[in-house]
Parts: C-alpha cells; sequence; structure tokens
C-alpha cells in the first residue's frame, strides 16, 4: 500500500513539474487592427495593448499594414518596421528593434518573422533574460519568413534585424504561456529545468521503494 501512495505521488508531482507554467494562450494576430498596404503611407510608429490570460502585452515600434505588398506569404494584418533609408516616406518614429513587453514574466514565447527585404537578412529574437536566438530569413521572394521562439521567462522581448541602417520586417502570430512548437528551437529552458527535476525526484523515489 505505501509503494502504490508513494508511485501514485510521484506521478501526481511529475505531471504538476511537466505543466508548471505551461498554459494554453490565445495567439495575438493582429486581426483586429487594419492600416495601409505601405510603410509610407503608414503614419508614426504605433503602441499596441493586449490582455492576454491576464498578461498585457505592449508592441513598439511598428505599424500596422493589411494586405502588406511583396511579403513571402498572404497575411492580412501584420505589425511591421521598415527604414526610411530602405523605404522612401516610412516614419522616422519606426524602429529596429521591434519590442513586446509583458506585464509579468512569460514563458514558451513564439511568433512568426517576416523578411520584406529583397536580400536575405540576419534577425536576433532576445529577451531580458538572457534568452536569445540568431537566425536568418531568405529575401521576401523566397520565402523569407520563419517561425521562431525560444522558452522566455523575460518581461521583454525584442526582435531585432542584422541591418542597422536598412530595415524591412514584420511579426504576427505571437504566442507565450503554451507549449512550443516542434519546430521551434528550444535553448535553456524551463523544460531541462523540469527533466532534471523529474528524474531526480525518481532517483529518490526509487530508492526509497527499494528499501520499504
Amino acid at each position: 500500500m505505501r509503494r502504490a501512495s508513494m508511485i501514485r505521488f510521484g506521478a501526481g508531482f511529475a505531471a504538476i513539474l511537466l505543466c508548471a507554467g505551461v498554459s494554453r494562450g490565445t495567439p495575438i494576430d493582429f486581426e483586429d487592427k487594419t492600416g495601409p498596404s505601405l510603410f509610407s503611407q503608414a503614419g508614426s510608429a504605433q503602441t499596441l495593448v493586449y490582455n492576454v490570460g491576464g498578461v498585457t502585452a505592449t508592441f513598439a515600434g511598428g505599424v500596422i499594414l493589411t494586405g502588406a505588398t511583396n511579403l513571402p506569404a498572404d497575411e492580412t494584418s501584420l505589425y511591421g518596421t521598415a527604414s526610411a533609408n530602405l523605404i522612401p516616406g516610412a516614419s522616422t518614429t519606426l524602429t529596429n528593434p521591434l519590442t513586446v513587453t509583458f506585464s509579468k514574466p512569460i514563458q514558451n514565447f513564439f511568433l512568426d518573422v517576416y523578411n520584406g527585404e529583397t536580400v536575405a537578412e540576419t534577425y536576433t529574437l532576445a529577451d531580458n533574460a538572457g534568452h536569445s536566438s540568431t537566425f536568418s530569413l531568405g529575401p521576401n521572394t523566397a520565402s523569407g519568413q520563419s517561425e521562431i521562439g525560444f522558452a522566455a521567462t523575460g518581461t521583454d522581448v525584442t526582435i531585432t534585424s542584422g541591418s542597422s541602417a536598412d530595415w524591412d520586417f514584420f511579426i504576427d502570430n505571437v504566442h507565450f504561456n503554451e507549449s512550443l512548437p516542434p519546430a521551434v528551437p528550444e535553448p535553456s529552458s524551463w523544460l531541462e529545468i523540469t527533466v532534471a527535476g523529474v528524474a531526480a525526484f525518481g532517483l529518490v523515489l526509487f530508492r526509497r521503494i527499494r528499501t520499504a
């Protein structure tokens, strides 16, 4: 009886560890917003605020474009930024990076990034808790898009183009506080800590069962 109780407790504890901090989230896809199709028509940068699952997410540095031209995918509304150097008429208030600020630490952040340039570009996704991921996107004429993310635990996330003078990129379908999809890279994260914790607990449990 004692062994059965300990096994049930161990299974329950492991399940709690594996599920800790991860709940199903609602993606932010910007479909509630509309804008022009060109940066030259968009005006100043827009600060957008969303509340998802009790967490406030504030987006800064970009504008909403609807039916944006020259993108590698047929998206409706996206949040994007471009330099006045690259796109005449683009607002000088648009920034590189785009920034997402959360009202509390979040986990498992991922989103779609679209390269609006006609050349390949390198991008860096980073948070204020030491997580970062650098990736390359092809030109907008050749599948210049990717889903990227990490097991974030910070409150500020930035998406930065590698070109400090000329940039043109978008984000869409922003997720957080839900399980990472298999295709998204997962650097050092809560999952690694969870696995280590489960392994350590299992070793202790095994020893106790053997000596019971």
